[in-house]
């Protein structure tokens, strides 16, 4: 059985969520502090908790509705969650195969929980097929008898007024040879009450002589609704366990106490704490090597921030003196994390609470795994205290090891914890305060900003992974550099000469002081080539970037390198006359090189003429006229470039 979706009314702050669709193995519900979130979640969980926790309406029913509400009745009538759920083929053939095919008429049942707890079931179905299904097992001389009948109730009545005149028509009367002849008839007919016993036993197999058929079919169901796990705070693993708590034998829930999660590892790992506290020194050793090389390998699949930890057991004995005077030994497993760079070791207590918080919760929800019930992991802003790359891996484990057999809700106000492929997961929830409360959508149109900040961090990262994801990326100071290395390519091209390699990825980094951080944010995961001006502002920390191994030497190019002179701008590539083309159409004057003053740049020297001036203006000009006609002396400057750029694509 699958939830399909639910809505949650007058609990919290929530007065009503709307219907909220599930329609994937894993929902994530994004919103800012006190948005509501965790209202939902927990509302959801209480409609069939694992723990036996139920509503409460001093504490859970809305604070500014309670006094009104109560007013108009009783607020413990009010119904805080509502669920709808969708049959799989193996519920459906269960069912089937006890009442009937065609019996229940949809593959959805609608549940409610009310704050007093009951729970109310809405399905609909067609009576007369269970009736006919039950009639079809019946021996063939009451078929005949019973085929009109529409209701299970009435077929109670059939069969129970076939007996009484089956038990009448058996009383011993006068004896005579009409007698005779009558039992004669009823015996050929064959032994009605043993049929009619028969018809009863159909009935009793399907359960539905002691009860109705919708409270047969609501039974039934009940063994495949899921049961809700929800987890806010996990008890994280202790270090150092008492071996005495681990062979209890308490029958507690996940992740319900410190020693529960350290008895889920062990079970993780296929041992006892009988196994590992072996009195043989060489069994007990080889029991532990074994153990912590398997935990090692089941629990680093995830956790990629230190691939070089190992996890590490070893039995701890304690003597110790009892009130009689006698000595005792009380054994402790220790927990520990080796770092093989370093040969260093310290206790699992010791590292960080993000590690510590991933182990914990790797090992109490190993247990869902060998769960025969129908489980949905509700989870509470999980992964806080994890770095944003380990929430990644956090994810990943959602989805490899939950989603396959769980479904998986969870609430998160992180970025990381978003999958930007995935936006179809993300449900938005936002409280409006009263009258409203908290609400949720799937629909991104939240008119607060802040609730939406998770998805657009979430996308922007994405697509700054994306664009940098190729092999070979060219970076550029500007949209100006953009504009002339794209357009002189296609022109260098059409004249048969070099343009830049199609498979350089341009990038713009905003102007040249910000290269050197948009290169050490790319530079050491891609390869990257950089393009400046002579005049680059803060040359120093861009050439500085080779001196620290941010950037090979050779891939750092100066638009120098192809101009006449050793001070050039991108612009300097241009034949004057061809640049003040582009020049006078930007600004509609009417410029000629005989009046422009000495230097060695275009763009210094228009400055002295005419005043600073928007280069990306001039750059845009081209863009709209590309067919512009251009000297040689430029195509054959911007091919030299290109040429070198091209050059360092294979180093």
């Amino acid at each position: 059985m699958k939830l399909v979706s639910f809505q949650v009314r007058t609990f919290r702050n929530v007065v009503d969520s709307g219907e909220i669709e599930v329609d994937d193995d894993v929902i994530c519900l994004v919103g800012k502090n006190e948005a509501g979130k965790s209202a939902l979640l927990e509302a959801l969980y209480l409609l069939n908790p694992s723990y036996g926790e139920v509503f409460d309406v001093d504490d859970q029913y809305p604070k500014w509705l309670l006094v009104q509400d109560r007013r108009q009745g009783d607020p413990s009538q009010r119904v805080p969650i509502t669920a709808t759920f969708e049959l799989s083929s193996s519920d459906s053939e269960a069912l089937e195969c006890i009442v009937g095919p065609g019996v229940l008429t949809g593959n959805q049942v609608r549940i409610e929980r009310a704050y007093n707890g009951a729970l109310s079931w809405d399905f609909s179905t067609d009576e007369t097929a269970a009736v006919q299904a039950l009639v079809s097992q019946f021996p063939d001389q009451l078929k005949a008898q019973t085929q009109d009948v529409g209701a299970v109730s009435d077929l109670h009545s059939r069969l129970q007024s076939l007996e009484q005149d089956d038990e009448e028509n058996d009383e011993s009367p006068e004896e005579g040879d009409e007698d005779d002849d009558e039992s004669l008839e009823r015996d050929d007919e064959g032994d009605l009450s043993g049929a009619i016993q028969a018809a009863w036993e159909v009935i009793d197999s399907a359960g539905l002589r002691e009860f109705g058929l919708d409270e047969r079919i609501i039974g039934l169901l009940e063994e495949g609704l899921p049961v809700f796990f929800r987890f806010t705070n996990y008890s994280t693993l202790p270090g150092r366990v008492d071996m005495r708590t681990l062979s209890s034998s308490e029958n507690e829930g996940p992740a319900s106490s410190a020693s529960q999660t350290a008895r889920a590892l062990l079970k993780l790992a296929q041992t006892t704490a009988e196994d590992i506290a072996q009195e043989g020194y060489e069994s007990r050793r080889g029991e532990l090597d074994a153990v912590q090389i398997d935990l090692t390998n089941q629990v680093f699949e995830y956790w990629k921030q230190n691939t070089e930890l190992e996890v590490a057991f070893d039995v701890e004995p304690v003597t110790t003196q009892q009130p009689n005077g006698e000595n005792a030994v009380i054994r402790y497993l220790q927990i520990r994390l080796k770092d093989r760079r370093t040969g260093y070791s310290n206790n699992f207590s010791q590292r960080s609470s993000g590690f510590q918080w991933f182990f914990s919760f790797f090992a109490a929800f190993s247990e869902f795994e060998d769960d025969d019930r129908s489980v949905m992991v509700l989870l509470d802003e999980p992964a806080l205290s994890l770095h944003g790359r380990a929430q990644g891996d956090f994810l990943r484990f959602i989805n490899d090891r939950l989603a396959p057999t769980s479904q998986v809700l969870y609430t998160t106000h992180s970025p990381f914890m978003v999958e930007a492929e995935r936006l179809e997961r993300v449900r938005i929830v936002e409280d409006q305060g009263p009258p409203l409360g908290a609400t949720a959508s799937n629909e991104v149109l939240a008119s607060d900003p802040d609730s939406l900040f998770p998805l657009q961090a979430a996308l922007g990262y994405d697509i700054a992974q994306n664009l940098f994801i190729g092999p070979h990326n060219l970076v550029v100071e500007g949209t100006s550099d953009f504009i002339f290395a794209t357009v002189l390519t296609t022109k260098c091209l059409a004249s048969g000469r070099t343009g830049l390699d199609d498979r350089w990825r341009m990038l713009p980094a905003g102007g040249a002081t910000n290269i050197p951080t948009f290169v050490s944010l790319i530079g050491p995961h891609v390869d990257v080539t950089v393009l400046v001006d002579s005049d680059t502002k803060g040359m120093q920390r861009v050439t500085g970037m080779t001196e620290r191994g941010l950037l090979a030497s050779q891939r750092l190019i100066h638009v120098s390198s192809a101009a006449d002179s050793q001070e050039a701008d991108i612009e300097d590539l241009f034949s004057v006359d061809d640049y003040l083309d582009l020049y006078n159409r930007t600004f509609d004057t009417g410029i000629m090189s005989s009046e422009l003053p000495q230097g060695d740049r275009i763009t210094k020297r228009l400055e002295k003429l005419s005043g600073r001036f928007d280069h990306g203006r001039v750059a845009e000009t081209l863009l709209r006229d590309q067919e512009s006609a251009l000297t040689d002396v430029t195509l054959d400057r911007f091919a030299a470039l290109f040429q070198a750029i091209n050059s360092t694509m294979e180093l």
